[in-house]
């Protein structure tokens, strides 16, 4: 979204069953915390701040209740991963963290010794997930709409289908830009005068 006036949507992920996907805010299982108001003074982990969920869902969160993270939060610290925030609550080096509920959710199968030690405190409404994307001057290059042909047929083929199980995907989708209308407003919001 930063960048929508220079790239062009290629597809989406289809994630059980739909092209969306959710910010989780998650803290160790036996935290007390029922709620994002609940975590102040505490030390957060994100994820990167040019992420959606990783960042932008609890910053736009907490702007709609007049905070700032910086002074919400005792301390917050960028592990520049979904992993590492979720190792870092796991962990107890933080409080909470922001982290991509599909990444937990893959965790959830792969490591599950991992995300048993977090839990899911707060969901955000489902967003578009995070697309393939070319910078739009390249979008009619042969190899460009070669490449988007092969991102959305990927189920039509055995390694297509091998990728795709091993990533928790059911398939690359078309993708409109409208999709990410849910992530705009949340940047507009946070981007908006006090």
């Amino acid at each position: 979204m930063q960048h929508r006036d220079r790239l062009a949507l290629l597809g989406a992920p289809v994630w059980q069953g739909q092209p969306l996907y959710q910010s989780y805010l998650i803290v160790a299982p036996d935290d007390a915390a029922a709620g994002l108001a609940d975590l102040e003074n505490g030390i957060h982990a994100f994820s990167d701040p040019d992420s959606n969920s990783g960042w932008l869902v609890t910053a736009a969160d907490l702007r709609a209740i007049g905070r700032r993270p910086e002074e919400f939060f005792a301390r917050t610290i960028f592990c520049w991963g979904h992993r590492n925030v979720v190792r870092a609550v796991a962990g107890g080096l933080v409080r909470s963290g922001s982290v991509d509920g599909y990444v937990w959710e893959a965790l959830a199968e792969i490591e599950p010794d991992l995300t048993a030690r977090t839990r899911v405190l707060a969901r955000s409404e489902w967003l578009g997930f995070p697309p393939f994307v070319v910078r739009a001057d390249r979008m009619d290059e042969p190899g460009i709409r070669a490449f988007r042909d092969a991102l959305l047929g990927m189920e039509t083929t055995e390694a297509g289908r091998a990728a795709l199980a091993l990533l928790r995907l059911d398939s690359i989708g078309p993708a409109q830009p409208s999709l990410y209308n849910g992530i705009l407003s949340r940047m507009q919001a946070l981007n908006a005068s006090p």
